[in-house]
């Protein structure tokens, strides 16, 4: 499913775990997709119980830690500001289901 409506995104989150691959040493669920406004990548990770964390890395950049989303509404309004490339790197595994 992609971010058509605000209404997706929280579609998309209770699916997390089948969209996203799994870290077994960081015991998390992260997908990545395009940091369009700095060239980069995000990783979007979810350590479960709705705990979601961010973290950016490009060629002239790195985030020096995840920054974690205390309320539902962050990472609502995170998504919906990077929907187009969360969306772009969302269809190569959804046309493989």
């Amino acid at each position: 499913m992609l971010i058509k409506k605000k209404t997706d995104i929280t579609f998309i989150l209770e699916n997390f775990n089948t969209l996203a691959q799994w870290d077994e040493v960081g015991e998390k669920f992260y997908f990545v997709f395009d940091d369009r406004k700095r060239g980069g990548q995000w990783t979007l990770m979810s350590y479960g119980e709705d705990r979601y964390s961010v973290h950016g890395l490009g060629q002239d950049y790195w985030d020096q830690s995840e920054y974690f989303f205390d309320e539902q509404n962050e990472i609502l309004s995170f998504l919906w500001e990077n929907r187009a490339a969360f969306n772009a790197a969302l269809k190569p595994t959804s046309m493989c289901s």
